[in-house]
């Protein structure tokens, strides 16, 4: 009797007439937010979906069209707060939170986001937002657009900061072993890592409280000569 053969895994397809534009675009978002936009490919998207590779042309002509929808379509889900606050710096605060949230929620958005020239009415009215309320704190026009540049290189930092390590932290073992390694350190070497060894590992763990923490810093940095001005 000859030996039965393994029968391979069928890929699930989707219903017929059920792709459409936005079921693709939902698709995509989990794909690169999984995967890495390194691993974003057609194939990869129609294997997602359960269709043929030809099904989601039939939406859009290429990856580079569907990339730009999804960074439109994510920067579109940051909650800007309502305009005309009285008080400029606690809603540039919360504009940037609203950033941060974004790459933290949705590590796809911030790799396209980097590798990809910016583009879209959502990213110019975050950029239109920030810009306008800087310069209605009292800044030049120069330092308005610097504060603005030194904010966001701050924001995207720490969201890669924060995104890479959860990824990294997410293996099975690996804060046991950080652990265990700061705790072999030699202290007449490393005297303020093993000294601080406990707090540093908290402080680690609380990427969104750093964040904020930073964040005021850096705002009461950018405004304080304003303030004093003021004052």
């Amino acid at each position: 009797m000859p030996a039965t053969q393994p029968v391979s895994p069928q890929r699930r397809r989707a219903p017929r007439n059920t792709l459409n534009p936005d079921r693709i675009l939902r698709a995509a978002v989990g794909l690169l937010d999984r995967e890495g936009a390194a691993a974003f490919t057609m194939r990869a998207l129609a294997e997602e979906l359960g269709v043929g590779t030809m099904a989601v042309y039939s939406h859009f002509r290429n990856k580079e069209e569907i990339t730009d929808a999804v960074t439109e379509r994510l920067l579109d889900t940051i909650e800007l707060p309502p305009g005309g606050c009285a008080d400029p710096r606690a809603e540039l605060r919360e504009v940037c939170r609203g950033v941060y949230r974004l790459f933290t929620e949705h590590p796809s958005a911030l790799q396209l986001l980097t590798v990809r020239p910016l583009r879209g009415d959502d990213a110019i009215a975050v950029i239109d937002r920030m810009l306008g309320l800087l310069h209605r704190t009292g800044l030049s026009r120069s330092e308005a657009a610097g504060a603005h540049v030194a904010l966001m290189q701050f924001t995207v930092g720490a969201a890669l900061w924060t995104t890479r390590r959860a990824r990294a932290l997410s293996e099975e073992g690996v804060r046991d072993r950080v652990r265990a390694k700061l705790a072999a350190l030699p202290p007449e070497r490393y005297p303020a890592v093993v000294s601080l060894a406990p707090e540093l590992l908290c402080a680690h763990d609380d990427t969104g409280g750093q964040y904020e923490r930073g964040l005021d810093a850096l705002l009461d940095g950018l405004l304080g000569g304003v303030a004093a001005a003021g004052a």
